[in-house]
């Protein structure tokens, strides 16, 4: 059996206001031929569908026209969970229609674990792969009023709660394999300078162990984390984005993930490198050595977007009417952002020296313990307001 799995599709992403409705068409095109050309029996999708939780109609006709043509491919089945950008409801709400195609998709969380848990058939009707599929568990999903005074160990608690329930129901069909997906991220996950990843809960900035998946499911499918890496075992992955959502992940190699499985459920892991469907390039320096740059980009006569710092110790004023200047001869070529740095380093250190050191890093409930201390606030009272505090934070995270 051949297992094919991505995630983070964020279907309708824009960038810096341009649509990138041409890039998530060339990639579907791709993936569908890669499942061709791989006979990829399954198809495994770990949220984060769309970009946002009300889709663009033109975003829902990419999804749904991508599902009409997986039907009529080699690949028997497809499980689809939501991400922390969807809406559970939207995902949900064609499941019954998609589910006569044997696409299988789980939107909202559900109290009972079994509805969690897809097994998909062979041809003889027989059981041959169960799949754990638990969507972006939020806060309300999962957190319970047992530990109020402590945000991050009750989110923690439900998580760990929630999937070891599903586990437990499928362990209960002896002798079938066992994959799990799920949406959340792992502790020690990479992500790229400048990748976007917001925080899957506001905050805290929550980090599962990889213990939370047995060892005795043969592969975890993980979304969230735009960069392919594994995630504590090397059965433990995430795929990563198909296309580079920011400048940020530029300079990363996009892939998707199949596992090959034999008769004993021993497996076989690799990537799957995706093109570059539209060319993202990023690079910083003085006048003269950006527009040497620019030149260099020019000679391929291929569609790049750009964003460009300028470095120099010149003060320019009119920086993005230079360059609309020079980008009249470079017409393959398109700035998309321009950050104005120059003469401002000197200006820059001096002012950074009053920053209190990892400012950047500061938590906010340690800040708010900063503020405490600072304003010798009693301890009776920084309580309430901790309390007080993570409830505005935790309706926030409603959106997210």
């Amino acid at each position: 059996m051949k297992v094919l799995h991505t995630s983070d599709w964020h279907i309708g992403r824009r960038l810096k206001e341009h649509d990138r409705f041409d890039e998530f068409r060339k990639f579907f095109a791709w993936l569908e031929d890669l499942i061709t050309r791989e006979n990829i029996d399954v198809l495994l999708v770990a949220g984060d569908i769309f970009d946002n939780t009300t889709p663009s109609v033109q975003a829902q006709d990419i999804y749904y026209n991508f599902l009409s043509r997986l039907a009529k491919s080699s690949c028997r089945h497809t499980v689809i969970i939501s991400g922390n950008h969807d809406s559970p409801a939207f995902i949900d709400a064609p499941s019954e229609l998609l589910k006569l195609n044997n696409i299988h998709v789980v939107g909202q969380v559900s109290e009972n674990p079994e509805d969690e848990i897809i097994t998909l058939y062979d041809s003889n009707n027989k059981p041959e792969l169960i799949v754990c599929a638990v969507p972006y568990l939020r806060d309300r999903d999962v957190r319970t009023s047992d530990n109020n005074n402590n945000l991050e160990q009750a989110l923690r608690d439900g998580i760990n709660h929630h999937y070891e329930r599903v586990f437990n129901q499928a362990a209960s069909y002896s002798g079938v394999p066992v994959i799990a997906m799920g949406h959340l991220f792992i502790h020690n996950g990479k992500v790229a300078h400048g990748e976007g990843i917001r925080s899957l809960y506001v905050g805290t900035a929550l980090e599962l162990e990889s213990s939370i998946f047995p060892e005795n499911i043969i592969y975890t499918a993980l979304g969230h984390l735009h960069s392919p890496q594994t995630a504590g075992r090397n059965n433990i992955r995430y795929s990563g984005s198909p296309v580079a959502m920011t400048f940020g992940e530029c300079e990363t190699q996009k892939s998707v993930t199949i596992i090959e499985l034999d008769s004993n459920n021993n497996s076989v892991i690799r990537e799957v490198p995706v093109p570059v469907f539209q060319r993202l390039e990023r690079f910083s320096g003085d006048i003269n050595e950006i527009i040497s740059d620019l030149r260099q980009l020019a000679l391929t006569d291929e569609s790049i977007w750009l964003e460009i710092t300028y470095t120099g110790r010149e003060v320019i004023g009119d920086l993005q009417e230079r360059f609309n200047q020079v980008m009249k001869d470079f017409p393959n070529l398109e700035i998309l952002s321009i950050y104005n740095e120059g003469g401002r380093a000197s200006q820059e250190n001096e002012s950074l020296k009053t920053i209190p050191e990892g400012l950047e890093n500061i938590k906010p409930l340690d800040m708010l313990t900063m503020c405490f201390d600072e304003n010798k606030t009693p301890k009776e009272q920084r309580t309430i307001f901790a309390n007080l505090y993570q409830e505005i934070l935790r309706e926030m995270e409603i959106n997210y």
